[in-house]
């Protein structure tokens, strides 16, 4: 199995025009890593024969320049994040890590239809309801955030189940569940299982996840979100 690749991305903002030389990091077995960045375009090499593949390889990359951004801001004050976009293996195959997620099994995406319909109806709900708006926000940075894709999609279901407290007065996921169809077993199998530590700071508890579950909890949360759109904006 190929064990070196080098991912490319930018560090944000990018008119921040952040630098940093080469730095090595030694791991575990032998394995190493080396990361650089010039005008904000970010460098990561990996020399990792245990890794299970690209996308493993762009996650792996992903903490490492996570730990070197994020040290950097924290001593700078800055607001910086990182934005991998592409690995290339070591045969030189290339693969853009695109914003658009396919379910593994079928490679259906997440597009909601009619597109136009639904955009122009979650618009106009969203310039008004400020729990919707919210939901949308944090489900689309699960889509693209590996590691705290689970916590923006709890997040976004809560946001709707405050909506149904909001009106009502009574803190209760019952509201929610009576008025959507929607299941407190799917929803704690799916999503809150897994979110439960991430989301108290307990990262030594948290439960590992591949590309199917967090699809799984993409969809799950966009079935939702759908329900919240039907009722509340419905078509016309």
């Amino acid at each position: 199995m190929a064990g070196k690749y080098i991912i490319t991305g930018r560090v944000h903002p990018e008119r921040a025009d952040i630098s940093f030389g080469r730095i090595e990091m030694e791991l575990a077995n032998s394995q190493s890593a080396i990361a650089s960045c010039v005008s904000s375009q970010i460098t990561v090499t990996l020399d990792m024969p245990n890794l299970d593949g690209w996308i493993a390889a762009m996650i792996m990359a992903e903490d490492i320049a996570t730990i070197i951004v994020g040290a950097l801001g924290f001593s700078l004050g800055s607001g910086y994040w990182v934005e991998l976009i592409q690995v290339t293996e070591e045969n030189g195959t290339p693969h853009v890590f695109g914003v658009r997620p396919k379910d593994p099994t079928t490679g259906t995406t997440l597009k909601v239809e009619p597109q136009i319909e639904v955009f122009n109806r979650a618009f106009r709900l969203s310039g008004h309801n400020l729990f919707f708006r919210l939901a949308i926000r944090d489900y689309l940075r699960a889509i693209t955030d590996v590691k705290d894709c689970v916590t923006y999609c709890y997040r976004a279901i809560e946001s709707i189940k405050s909506a149904f407290v909001f009106k009502t007065g009574n803190d209760s996921w019952d509201e929610m569940h009576r008025v959507l169809g929607t299941e407190r077993t799917s929803i704690t199998s799916v999503v809150k299982d897994y979110a439960d530590p991430v989301r108290h700071g307990n990262w030594i508890e948290a439960r590992p996840t591949d590309n199917l579950i967090r699809f799984q909890m993409l969809e799950l949360t966009r079935d939702i979100l759908i329900k919240y759109l039907n009722h509340e904006q419905p078509t016309t």
